[in-house]
């Protein structure tokens, strides 16, 4: 179908650019995602529109999938926001069989209104403007004509414009010399479409680029620690996995009896297309009863006993490690599940009160399904997220709507936070009791990372020279300079160090012993009241993390 090959052709130039668009980072650190976000976001939309003979569909019935899609394989603030395009895209068109240049006019204005309100507080100079200044410029053509690669053009021009002025919106975007990163990536999807409409179909293939190693994307089931404790060996059965598209289907009434079929039900959708994950002994049942409801497709069922056996002999070796969804249960209260960037950082969180660990951060933000997979794993129906990163975030807000249980974000945006707020954790205390105290103590602890600059810059009347040592408190530039010591200590001062009580320090993946201790020394002589702790944290980009508290 047409917009299956334009959404496919528009996720290959998208990714063709992805470099690009990671380089468009604002401040010169080298974690720049957005592109590679966008990408695998698109990716998930593809595949769940049925690439490869999915059932057949019109336009509406199609979008539909692909908004269903985006919003599962969601990573990153930016991949979230793009899966509330494709919702509102979807919605305006639900009617339509086959698409022209005006239903795409009326699909990106739906798109433009469902992006705005996907944000608590809409900000101009960012991919939201982009795709509202698209949309505005599809509508005035559509009015014209329904010409598909005319009203496409239109698009493709108006954003390309409204992304040039993103700097003069932003001053943090026109400081840094970079235009705003997810609107590049929205010109280059409606680039993509575009470009199907004027037939140049062969232009680009999807690379060979890896998912980052996040929660895996398969049917995998997370390994529970102690998981013979928590179920007995004929407990486990087959975790079953598939889709179904139908019509009028009694989402609520087929969902309570999918879920009666056995346990750890997860099942979200509409009144035309089901995603179902449930662990149960008789998979046949469950197949059989969503054949009544219309064709399934993508179905996926793996034996769990096998799989614990398995995973059981690999305990020793993989304990500290973050391989993927990594859950130890407690006996009773919330489950509290934490994303982590590095192995040190995952005993550190667990070590004050984390059950289930999460591998992601920044160039490897887990998406809203593998969160939401984390959360159907554990054994409590009370969860406690900690997304531990702002690009994480939009993601993590996804999850409560898309589960029976009952999950609560603590709003943590880094591991120092993360930290503070497990330190409130209270056992004996409500579900809702220790979000309010956990989401309090996290926002009182200071955040500084030290990391080297990949570009030149000026933010903020701070110059920095590529490769220079760059300190930042709270994700804000604070200083940069060719000795690491010298802006470490700049960085801790403007971070109130010297009035910390506490400051915990993590040492990045190749930082030696020696800088470690060079940099502790000068921590406590900053302070003498302060209590300094140093900890390996494994963590990629950032040589260390620092906590001051």
């Amino acid at each position: 179908p047409a917009l299956i090959e334009a959404v496919a052709l528009a996720t290959a130039w998208l990714d063709h650019h992805r470099d690009r668009v990671n380089a468009l980072n604002v401040f010169p650190v080298p974690d720049g995602d957005t592109g590679t976000n966008m990408a695998l976001t698109m990716r998930a939309a593809l595949n769940a529109a049925g690439e490869d003979g999915a059932p057949a569909g019109g336009a509406g019935e199609i979008a539909r999938r692909i908004a269903y899609g985006s919003l599962m394989g969601a990573r990153g603030n930016s991949g979230v926001i793009l899966s509330q395009i494709f919702r509102g895209f979807a919605a305006a068109i639900k009617d339509v069989d086959e698409i022209d240049g005006r239903d795409i006019a009326h699909a990106l204005t739906g798109a433009r209104e469902l992006a705005y309100k996907a944000v608590m507080k809409p900000v101009e100079g960012t991919m939201l403007t982009v795709i509202r200044v698209a949309a505005e410029r599809a509508e005035g053509v559509a009015t014209r004509t329904p010409s598909l690669s005319a009203v496409l053009a239109a698009a493709v021009k108006g954003a390309s414009e409204a992304l040039a002025t993103t700097p003069d919106l932003l001053d943090i975007l026109r400081q840094a010399g970079v235009v705003d990163a997810g609107g590049q990536g929205v010109v280059h999807i409606l680039e993509g479409m575009e470009r199907y409409a004027r037939g140049e179909t062969d232009l680009v293939e999807l690379s060979e680029q890896a998912v980052p190693e996040t929660t895996p994307l398969g049917g995998e089931m997370a390994f529970l620690d102690q998981v013979e404790e928590l179920h007995n060996d004929d407990a486990f059965g087959y975790c079953t996995n598939f889709m179904v598209f139908g019509e009028n289907i009694a989402f609520d009434r087929c969902r309570a009896e999918i879920a009666a079929m056995g346990q750890s039900a997860v099942i979200v959708g509409d009144e035309c297309v089901l995603k179902v994950h449930i662990h149960t002994q008789n998979p046949g049942l469950v197949l059989d009863y969503a054949l009544s409801l219309g064709s399934l497709d993508q179905i996926k069922i793996d034996n769990m006993q096998q799989q614990t056996r398995t995973l059981g002999a690999q305990r020793e070796r993989t304990r500290d490690k973050i391989d993927s969804a990594v859950v130890v249960e407690q006996p009773s209260g919330p489950a509290i599940l934490a994303v982590a960037a590095g192995e040190g950082i995952g005993r550190a969180l667990r070590s004050l009160g984390a059950t289930g660990l999460i591998r992601g951060g920044q160039t490897m933000n887990p998406s809203t399904e593998e969160l939401l997979r984390a959360v159907e794993d554990c054994a409590s129906d009370e969860v406690i997220l900690l997304p531990n990163n702002k690009n994480i975030l939009l993601a993590a807000n996804q999850v409560p709507g898309l589960t029976d249980r009952q999950v609560r974000i603590v709003p943590t945006t880094s591991l120092p936070q993360a930290l503070a707020a497990l330190a409130a954790l209270n056992t004996d205390a409500g579900l809702e009791a220790n979000v309010r105290a956990m989401t309090a103590a996290g926002a009182c602890v200071r955040t500084v990372e030290l990391t080297r600059a990949v570009r030149d810059v000026e933010i903020g009347g701070i110059q920095v020279a590529r490769g220079q040592v760059i300190g930042l408190v709270d994700d804000e530039l604070a200083a940069a300079g060719d000795d690491e010591l010298t802006v470490a200590r700049e960085t801790l001062t403007k971070a109130d160090a010297i009035k910390a009580e506490l400051v915990t320090i993590f040492a990045g993946e190749g930082v030696t012993d020696e800088d470690v201790e060079r940099v502790a020394a000068m921590a406590r002589a900053m302070s003498s009241d302060a209590e300094v702790e140093v900890h390996p944290g494994g963590q990629p980009h950032y040589r260390f993390i620092i906590a001051v508290e």
